[in-house]
Parts: structure tokens; sequence; C-alpha cells
């Protein structure tokens, strides 16, 4: 049971954590999922018309 309460302490916390905090954009993040997607699009656009 202790085990129980402390793992759902440790979630609540996480989730105020998450909700706390900014939302500033990681802009690597962002141009490495930009890449991605349209790397993946090419592949795509080039298997189909293969």
């Amino acid at each position: 049971m202790i085990t129980h309460i402390h793992m759902q302490d440790q979630i609540n916390n996480r989730i105020e954590i998450l909700m706390d905090e900014k939302k500033d954009y990681d802009w690597d993040e962002i141009f490495q999922n930009a890449t991605t997607f349209l790397l993946l699009v090419l592949f795509m656009t080039l298997g189909l018309s293969w």
C-alpha cells in the first residue's frame, strides 16, 4: 500500500511539473521533426512514382 501511495505521489508531482513548465519552443526539436516528416514524404513520393 505504501508503494502505491508513493507511486501516486510521484505521478502527481510529475503532472504538476509538466503543467508548470513554460511553453517555450525547442527549435532544434521542431526542425528535426520537420526534416523527418519532409524526408518521409519525399521517400513515399519517390516510392509511389517508381
